[in-house]
């Protein structure tokens, strides 16, 4: 039987018992008409590690989403005014998301203080 805590609305960190000991997982719960898909995103031995893997790859995640979201707004404005340089407001909306992005990993990193695996 797994033991499960939420991590977030689709994601939860889980363990179980196996002949090799305590086994640890991501698991994502993605809500289907059909039913509901559960994928696990990173498991091992030391909850810790797992975690820790869970959270450098949602980095990485955010980090590309934010880089995809820039270049799109730097195409926007090329085509919308083609002969200006609007490079500063790319580079200001680019700075103003990542601001957010830390402060909002700030405030999960608070909240999950005292979350025991």
């Amino acid at each position: 039987m797994a033991i499960c805590v939420d991590l977030t609305k689709i994601t939860s960190v889980c363990h179980r018992r196996t002949a090799a000991g305590l086994e640890f997982a991501v698991v994502e719960c993605l809500p289907l008409k059909s039913g509901e898909l559960k994928e696990v995103l990173n498991s091992g031995h030391d909850a810790s590690e797992v975690l820790q893997t869970f959270a450098r790859d949602q980095r990485q995640v955010l980090n590309l989403w934010k880089n995809d979201v820039t270049a799109q707004v730097r195409e926007h404005l090329d085509e919308k005014y083609p002969h200006q340089d609007m490079s500063i407001v790319v580079e200001s909306f680019d700075i103003k998301l990542s601001r957010d992005i830390s402060r909002r990993e700030t405030v999960a990193q608070t909240q999950s203080h005292g979350v025991r695996v």
